[in-house]
């Protein structure tokens, strides 16, 4: 995803919906405890489906395709990468979620060009896709006298308390760490399980742990509950947020715009294009309004 433009420190009014009205089926295999409550929400907000009406499989696992389609349906994206992969047919029932999950920037090619839809995905490559779409990672910010800042900055020592730290993969320690630190993720027992592959039950349970509330119906909200928060509808007005975690204005807000009122956003505040229209933002006549205090208010788009 292309970073547009970051704008300083300003106020938001935004209207904050929490969907606890879903329906689901009666899963006989729906288990008890932590991960079943997480995938009774899961359910409700609309990131995970039963295998058929009566199955909810938690202990199977998720392959690269079917996290693609969990996490565009999570965020509603829309936009698609104009990207073709060999191992991707035209046909396939997750092509179109492919290609959005590559706008996002959640997912990318190996180094041979090819996608593995059918791979398990495990925690480490999970936390990968969750950090970038969250935007949990570190940013920096230039100024004109040519210094810099950088901002939610992790480090490997983020690691140092879970048991199979030094089982993280080199190239997915940052994306690790950025869940753990800037996301609030404290691990299954202690275990960041980086190499083992999650289940549906287990991502899930991340998702739950990462997520405070999603945003789905129109209307004004001033009682959303500290933590991170997307607005996935238009039409919402929020007022009197504080919140310690990011605040993702995403893909379905279109022209019924967001406002964010008398808000103190301490994580980052990111507006993403193909939720605002991209020429009115262009234009400074987004359908964004924010006022209060903001740690970083950022716009994103769609490579």
């Amino acid at each position: 995803m292309k970073l547009l433009k970051r704008a300083a420190a300003a106020a938001v009014t935004a209207v904050l919906l929490v969907s606890q009205s879903a329906a689901f089926a009666d899963f006989t295999d729906m288990p008890d405890g932590e991960i079943g409550d997480a995938l009774r929400r899961a359910v409700e907000n609309k990131l995970i489906t039963g295998i058929d009406e009566n199955t909810i499989a938690p202990d199977a696992p998720i392959t690269r395709a079917q996290m693609a389609t969990i996490i565009t349906r999570a965020f509603g994206a829309t936009e698609k990468a104009d990207v073709s992969f060999p191992d991707v047919a035209e046909d396939a029932w997750y092509r179109d979620s492919v290609q959005q999950a590559v706008a996002m920037s959640a997912f990318e090619g190996d180094e041979n060009g090819y996608f593995n839809p059918e791979n398990n995905i495990t925690f480490q490559e999970t936390y990968t896709v969750l950090a970038r779409v969250l935007y949990l990672i570190p940013f920096s910010e230039y100024y004109t006298d040519g210094s810099s800042q950088t901002f939610m900055a992790v480090s490997k020592n983020d690691l140092a308390d879970f048991s199979d730290k030094d089982k993280v993969a080199s190239w997915a320690e940052m994306y690790t760490a950025s869940v753990v630190t800037n996301g609030g993720w404290q691990g299954i027992g202690g275990m960041l399980k980086p190499t083992e592959n999650i289940t549906r039950g287990e991502f899930a349970l991340v998702m739950d742990k990462l997520i405070k509330t999603y945003v789905d119906e129109p209307g004004t909200y001033s009682d959303l509950p500290d933590g991170l928060t997307i607005v996935r509808k238009g039409g919402v007005k929020i007022t009197d947020f504080k919140s310690s975690k990011n605040l993702i204005l995403s893909y379905g807000i279109g022209k019924d715009g967001c406002t964010v009122e008398n808000a103190e956003i301490s994580g980052a505040t990111m507006v993403v294009l193909g939720g605002a229209d991209p020429d009115a933002v262009a234009e400074n006549k987004a359908h964004i309004k924010a006022s209060g205090s903001f740690f970083a208010i950022r716009v994103a788009a769609p490579d």
